[in-house]
């Protein structure tokens, strides 16, 4: 497996030097960064590295300046929300020094490269995220005046990226339904964390989530898969995986997939895939179980509650055991040798 944790806390100071110098920016801009912390997911994620000799990755920018857990557009909306924003918020986004906001994605485009890099060595067939969420709810809650809702102490989040009935760009491909983590994973993982007293609840995020780390991960895999069984031309399948990891909302392939502009290589066969995963049907969903059976790949984005944030180590260790108990077991994963 390849473990991440894409929000865990980084330094200020690598952040400093993006945004305006003034003394109130820069005071702002420490508020902010404190505020997008995951607390002790980047010890969490350390203790489960150890236990299963996986390879870790986490970020050198901390979330609060440009967060790689989602696309580096955002989803268009009146008021900007927890999943709508892209990896620069609002207000990043306004105090960037002049010629700042290049710089920051190339940056972006580096690092996503570099993940998908370690994703697709080989031997790797689960990428699991770690993080940490706030105890009462998000920031974008707190700050809307939302109610304090008290959260669980530990959940999984099941998410297809932005497949809602109304999907856009590469989300248009996927089956509304598609989820890489099996149930026989959730299972293990709950029995795991509450060995370490962490009781798994229920995930307060929405089924149809951003483009997150792990969905790049799946649905590169996805398409992969669909060449491989010949329902898409090897040249489209290798080019959506490549656009699942560098640009959801390719314009060529949106043109080609809603029909206003012709199919032409590397996009031969995106209509008909994007009119089959839209058809008022279960065929959409069988196609995806068939894919989750027979490919061999998964994903986890496990949370922990940031209250417990002095016991970040057992709650990583709880997560090493549920995935290791679960690779242990007859899947679709098959067997591991420990090693990630």
């Amino acid at each position: 497996v390849l473990l991440v944790a894409p929000h865990a806390p980084a330094e200020l100071s690598a952040a400093a030097a993006f945004v305006d110098d003034t003394d109130a920016v820069q005071a702002a801009l420490a508020e902010h960064v404190e505020n997008w912390h995951d607390l002790g997911s980047g010890v969490a994620l350390q203790a489960a590295a150890a236990l299963l000799r996986a390879p870790a990755l986490w970020p050198i920018l901390p979330r609060g300046l440009m967060d790689l857990n989602r696309g580096w557009q955002g989803r268009a909306e009146e008021q900007e929300s927890l999943f709508g924003k892209g990896a620069l918020d609002e207000w990043v986004a306004s105090h960037l020094k002049e010629g700042a906001g290049p710089v920051l994605q190339d940056w972006y485009r580096a690092s996503l490269a570099q993940i998908r890099t370690a994703a697709g060595e080989a031997g790797v067939r689960g990428f699991v995220e770690i993080h940490s969420y706030g105890d009462l709810g998000s920031t974008y809650d707190r700050r809307c005046g939302g109610r304090p809702v008290r959260r669980a102490e530990a959940a999984i989040v099941c998410a297809t990226p932005w497949a809602t009935a109304y999907p856009v760009g590469l989300a248009r491909l996927l089956p509304g339904d598609l989820r890489g983590t099996p149930w026989s994973l959730q299972q293990q993982l709950g029995e795991a964390l509450g060995r370490h007293g962490f009781e798994l609840g229920p995930s307060p995020y929405p089924a149809q989530g951003p483009w997150c780390l792990s969905a790049r991960f799946l649905a590169a895999r996805w398409f992969e898969w669909l060449g491989r069984q010949g329902q898409l031309p090897a040249e489209t399948a290798a080019h959506l995986a490549e656009l699942a990891w560098t640009d959801e909302h390719d314009a060529a392939m949106e043109a080609a997939a809603t029909g206003r502009a012709p199919e032409l290589p590397p996009l031969l066969g995106v209509r008909s895939l994007a009119s089959s995963m839209a058809e008022w049907s279960h065929e959409a969903g069988r196609l995806g179980d068939a894919f989750v059976r027979g490919s061999s790949c998964f994903t986890l984005v496990v949370e922990m509650r940031n209250d417990r944030e002095a016991e970040s180590g057992l709650f990583g260790q709880a997560v090493a055991e549920g995935l290791r108990k679960f690779l242990e077991l007859p899947s679709v994963v098959g067997k591991s040798s420990g090693k990630g």
